[in-house]
C-alpha cells in the first residue's frame, strides 16, 4: 500500500499539484436480512481500491480507481492533478493546505474476527432474533431482522508526509417488528452496534434484542395519541443524542463556515446555551461504533469539546477548514469509502452528564412529557430549525410518570431550545446510528443523559 500511495502522490506533484492525498481501502461486508423468518438477502462482498485528491491554489479534484498497480496509481495521480489545474482559475479564494503529519501502523484485534464465523452461523443468529420477536406476542404481525458486519483496512498518505495504516471492525443487529390489534397498527425498532468483532453479538443486549423490540411494539399498542401543547420536555438519552447530533452537531461541522451555511457562524467563543450545558464529540472512546484512531485524512483523532459550560468552543475540522480558519485540524474528516471524498463529520456525539437523578427530575416536573427515541425528523443547519417525531413518550402529571403516548414531536430553533435546558441527569447512554451527509453514510453514536427543556411547544394530535 505504501509504495502504491507514494507512486500516485509523486505523479500528482510532478504534474503540478501543490498537495495530494491517497486512501487505499480493503473492506469486507456481510449483510443478512430476514422478513417474517424468510431470508430476503444474504451476501458477503469485498471492495478494494484507492481514492485520491489533488489540490492547487484553492481548487480540488478527486478520482478513484480499482487498478491497484503502479501504472494504475501513476495514471490516477496525473489525471487528478490535471483536473485540479484545469479548475483553479475558477476558484474564488486562493489558499494553501497545511497541517501536521503523522506516521503510525495500528492493527485491530477482535476476539472473534468476522472471517472466522461462517455465513450459516451468522444467519442462524439473525433467525434466532427474528423468531424471538415473532414469538413474543401473537399480535406481532411482521418482523424484519438485519445483521451486518464490516471489516476495513485503510491506508492514508499525503504529500505532507503522513503515512497511516489502521483497521476497524463494526457489527450491527437490528430488530424491527410491526404489531396489529384491530385497526391499531404500530411499528418500532431496536438496534445494537459497537466496535469489535463477532463477540459483540454474544452480549446479553444483542442476544435478547428481539424480545426487547417485541415488548416495545406491544406496549405501543396500548399508547394513546399525545395532545399538542406547551410542555416541560424530558428527553431520554437517545432522543437527546439525536437532537444534539442532528440539530447542533451538523451546525458545527466546519465546512459550513466557508459556505455561510450554519446558524452558529461568528459564534465561536460566545454563549449558545446555559452554563450547565456541555456537548462533546469523541472518536477516542473505546469500543464505540463511531470510534477511530486517525481520520480519513490521516490526522490523529482527538476529543472535541464543542460546547463547554454553555460556550461554543470548538468545531469539527478537516485539513481544509482548519487551514482556512487558521485553526488546528482535530481529526474529524471522514468518508464512507475510498470512492468518496473526506468531509468534516461527527463520531460519538453527546451531551455531558449533570447532577440530577432521573427520578428526581421527573418528580420535579409537574406538567411535562418524556420523549423517547426518534422516528424521523429534519434539520436546517443554516437556520437552526429542526423537528423530530419521537417514537413514543410518557405524560408526566404532578411529578409522576403516567400514560404512554405516541405521535408526538418536538420542533424549534436549536439555540432557543438549548437555552431552555435547565436540568441534566447523571445517567448516560450512547445509541448506534448511521449519519448521512453529502451522499455518504458513516457509522456514528449519539446520546447523553436524560435532560429537561422548559416550556417548549410539542406537537401531537
Amino acid at each position: 500500500m505504501e509504495d502504491l500511495a507514494r507512486i500516485a502522490i509523486e505523479s500528482a506533484l510532478k504534474t503540478g499539484a501543490r498537495f495530494s492525498d491517497v486512501r487505499i481501502e480493503n473492506s469486507a461486508t456481510t449483510i443478512i436480512e430476514l422478513n417474517d423468518g424468510v431470508s430476503k438477502q444474504s451476501l458477503s462482498s469485498r471492495i478494494k481500491g484507492a481514492g485520491m485528491r489533488a489540490f492547487v491554489d484553492g481548487a480540488w479534484a478527486f478520482a478513484q480507481t480499482t487498478d491497484l498497480t503502479g501504472d494504475g496509481m501513476r495514471s490516477m495521480g496525473r489525471s487528478v492533478a490535471k483536473m485540479a489545474l484545469a479548475t483553479r482559475e475558477k476558484t474564488t479564494e486562493r489558499f494553501a493546505i497545511d497541517g501536521p503529519s503523522f506516521q503510525d501502523r495500528l492493527h485491530y484485534s477482535a476476539r472473534k474476527p468476522f472471517s472466522s464465523i461462517s455465513i450459516d452461523e451468522k444467519m442462524a443468529f439473525a433467525k434466532m432474533i427474528d423468531d424471538q420477536t415473532r414469538d413474543y406476542d401473537r399480535r406481532i404481525s411482521s418482523t424484519r431482522t438485519v445483521y451486518t458486519d464490516l471489516w476495513t483496512e485503510l491506508y492514508v498518505a499525503n504529500s505532507l508526509g503522513t503515512s497511516i495504516y489502521t483497521e476497524n471492525a463494526i457489527p450491527r443487529i437490528i430488530s424491527a417488528p410491526t404489531a396489529k390489534d384491530g385497526i391499531n397498527r404500530q411499528s418500532t425498532f431496536k438496534s445494537l452496534s459497537l466496535r469489535g468483532g463477532y463477540e459483540v453479538m454474544s452480549a446479553s443486549e444483542a442476544q435478547n434484542i428481539g424480545t426487547a423490540a417485541g415488548e416495545l411494539v406491544i406496549d405501543l399498542l396500548s399508547s394513546v395519541c399525545a395532545k399538542g401543547g406547551v410542555y416541560d420536555v424530558v428527553m431520554d438519552p437517545i432522543l437527546n443524542g439525536v437532537m444534539v447530533h442532528e440539530a447542533f452537531g451538523h451546525a458545527v461541522e466546519a465546512d459550513n463556515w466557508p459556505a455561510h451555511a450554519t446558524v452558529l457562524e461568528d459564534r465561536i467563543g460566545t454563549e449558545v446555551g446555559p452554563d450547565n450545558l456541555s456537548i462533546t464529540d469523541d472518536p477516542t472512546l473505546e469500543g464505540m461504533r463511531g470510534s477511530y484512531e486517525y481520520d480519513w485524512e490521516g490526522t490523529r483523532a482527538t476529543r472535541r469539546h464543542l460546547v463547554t459550560n454553555g460556550i461554543l468552543t470548538e468545531l469539527l475540522h478537516g485539513l481544509e477548514t482548519a487551514t482556512r480558519l487558521d485553526l488546528e485540524p482535530n481529526g474529524a474528516a471522514r468518508s464512507q469509502s475510498f470512492m468518496h471524498e473526506p468531509l468534516p463529520r461527527m463520531s460519538n456525539t453527546y451531551m455531558e452528564t449533570g447532577d440530577w437523578q432521573v427520578d428526581e427530575l421527573i418528580q420535579d416536573t409537574k406538567n411535562g412529557i418524556i420523549l423517547c427515541s426518534p422516528n424521523y425528523g429534519y434539520t436546517q443547519s443554516a437556520k437552526g430549525q429542526f423537528m423530530f417525531q419521537a417514537s413514543y413518550g410518557y405524560v408526566i402529571e404532578n411529578g409522576e410518570k403516567g400514560q404512554m403516548v405516541r405521535d408526538v414531536s418536538l420542533a424549534g430553533n436549536i439555540l432557543e431550545v438549548l437555552a431552555k435546558v435547565d436540568a441534566v441527569c447523571k445517567d448516560f447512554l450512547l445509541d448506534a446510528g448511521t449519519c448521512s451527509k453529502g451522499g455518504q453514510a458513516v457509522p456514528t453514536m449519539a446520546g447523553g443523559p436524560h435532560a429537561r427543556i422548559r416550556k417548549v411547544p410539542v406537537g401531537g394530535m
